[in-house]
């Protein structure tokens, strides 16, 4: 196939990005061009990807079927920076349109493990609660925290992310961990010594609730009353995948029960959430949250422009990607 004109644009969004990665792609005679604004609106990335023959997608902004459909003309390729990419890009109107989307799986699998890790240590030493006191101020042996040893963690999802956080807890802290997912993992099991558990069981015997999986129709809500009402006492809820995974209304009445103690999210519920709201209104020293950065280390985002720019440079010169998403995916199989 082909390449496009020498010195086509090329979008890249997200002011993360060291821009010296992307110079394999001026290299080849097209020309990257970075977006500043940290927020585009649907009109201003519309406006942005005209006349772009790439899209290297590292914002927060959403590439709707409108802005794909505007961009038809010159587009050939979304280059997703991370792995969820189901909320930021319509791959169905992608699919549609002929424009491959590609995303940077593995890339920062051992960031967001490790960053999940230090949250669970966070939330089980009740660190944010004691930050600023100089003496301790414990009411009773029941404020002491508990070792990880002796603690039962259940992970939902147990893709590359969530493996990696099972060994990171089963090898080095002695944590007796149990998942649950849509697809069995023998070997890790074998491995690690991990127990699988249907949903309701893990909830069940889960000091600490670790969820790791993407957001999709299957996993909105996913997490819901009946899960949570299976928790024990005082349990945690670690959240680093996707807020709408817990839904909101039922751990605000979990958390009001007291079942869950305290709950950890890294990227929360949108404005427009009421519950969300209500939640950080209520419970507001007991919901930790952070920005979505659990990926966002130096070497984890270089890794992922570096796999984003090679995606980028495969589409537009071979027509094809080993990350590609989507039909393009099943089309390469």
């Amino acid at each position: 196939m082909n390449p496009p004109p020498k010195a086509a644009r090329i979008l890249v969004t997200g002011a993360w990005i060291d821009e010296s990665l992307l110079s394999p792609l001026r290299d080849l005679g097209y020309a990257p061009r970075r977006q500043s604004s940290p927020f585009l609106t649907e009109d201003a990335l519309i406006s942005e990807l005209r006349g772009a023959v790439a899209y290297l997608h590292g914002g927060e902004e959403r590439a709707t079927p409108r802005a794909l459909r505007a961009a038809r003309e010159t587009l050939r390729v979304v280059a997703f920076l991370g792995v969820g990419y189901e909320n930021f890009v319509d791959v169905a109107a992608a699919d549609e349109l002929g424009i491959v989307v590609t995303n940077t799986a593995g890339a920062a699998t051992d960031s967001v493990a490790s960053f999940t890790v230090g949250q669970i240590i966070n939330a089980n030493w009740r660190i944010p609660q004691g930050l600023g006191n100089r003496v301790p101020d414990w009411g009773g042996p029941h404020d002491l925290p508990h070792e990880l040893s002796a603690r039962r963690v259940g992970i939902i999802g147990l893709g590359a992310i969530g493996a990696r956080i099972a060994d990171i807890l089963t090898r080095s802290f002695g944590a007796d961990v149990a998942y649950f997912s849509r697809t069995r993992r023998h070997d890790v099991e074998e491995a690690l010594g991990l127990r699988f558990l249907p949903l309701h069981e893990l909830a069940e015997r889960s000091d600490i609730l670790v969820v790791m999986v993407p957001e999709t129709e299957k996993t909105r809500s996913m997490v819901d009353a009946g899960v949570l009402a299976r928790m024990r006492p005082g349990a945690v809820v670690v959240n680093t995948a996707r807020p709408a995974i817990v839904d909101p209304a039922a751990l605000h009445a979990s958390m009001r029960k007291g079942e869950v103690h305290l709950a950890v999210f890294d990227g929360y519920y949108g404005p427009d959430c009421e519950m969300g709201r209500r939640l950080l209104d209520d419970f507001g020293d007991r919901v930790l949250v952070t920005g979505h950065v659990a990926s966002h280390t130096q070497e984890a985002t270089a890794r992922m422009v570096r796999q984003a720019v090679r995606s980028i440079a495969n589409v537009l010169t071979a027509g094809g990607d080993e990350h590609a998403v989507g039909l393009a995916r099943r089309t390469r199989r």
